[in-house]
């Protein structure tokens, strides 16, 4: 019975704000529908005009943030409300265009971490003042919900490989993990 009301609670985790983006996306897009309505008669479909409308909100939006006011008034919303959510910086950074950054601006990487028995696929977070190695093992299918260990750095072997790719074959039960590793070896 705990095993199945964990599985419910991280499942609910996971689909639960991803839901809630669709489900707000989906609701922006129809209020656009509808106040497009008129203004397209019957030359365009009122959905093609929403998201076009949709698409030049995030344009000017992202225009907007990038002004001066804007950084600050997005970095305020970070620190206050967005930081708060669990996940909400390691999302950010895989959504970004560059590598995660641990909070000190070194790169997360991806890398095996081996215990007596075994290794585990994981991402080096970030290094303590003594080496030892702050890493995140990440679940799997559900990536971004994992644990949080200390591994020495004899115990790590970094990948050559790119984090989103690496992410997605451990959200895929190991599929493509194979591939991955394969290509790591070949990197020098």
């Amino acid at each position: 019975m705990k095993t199945l009301r964990r599985a419910l609670l991280e499942g609910a985790m996971v689909v639960v704000p991803l839901g809630a983006v669709v489900l707000l996306v989906i609701g922006i897009v129809r209020k656009l529908q509808e106040a497009a309505d008129p203004l397209t008669g019957h030359y365009l479909h009122p959905l093609i005009v929403a998201v076009a409308l949709l698409l030049l909100l995030f344009v000017v939006v992202g225009l907007a943030v990038r002004s001066a006011v804007g950084r600050w008034a997005r970095q305020a919303l970070e620190t206050l409300l967005f930081e708060r959510i669990p996940g909400y910086r390691l999302a950010k950074a895989f959504v970004g265009e560059s590598l995660p950054m641990a909070h000190e601006g070194r790169a997360i990487r991806p890398a095996l971490a081996a215990t007596d028995d075994c290794q585990y696929p994981v991402l080096v977070m970030d290094e303590l003042a003594d080496g030892r190695l702050l890493v995140f093992v990440p679940g799997s299918p559900a990536p971004m919900s994992g644990a949080v260990q200390i591994f020495t750095p004899e115990r790590v072997t970094y990948l050559d490989v790119p984090v989103l790719p690496f992410m997605k074959a451990i959200s895929s039960w190991g599929l493509g993990l194979k591939e991955i590793l394969q290509e790591s070896a070949r990197t020098p």
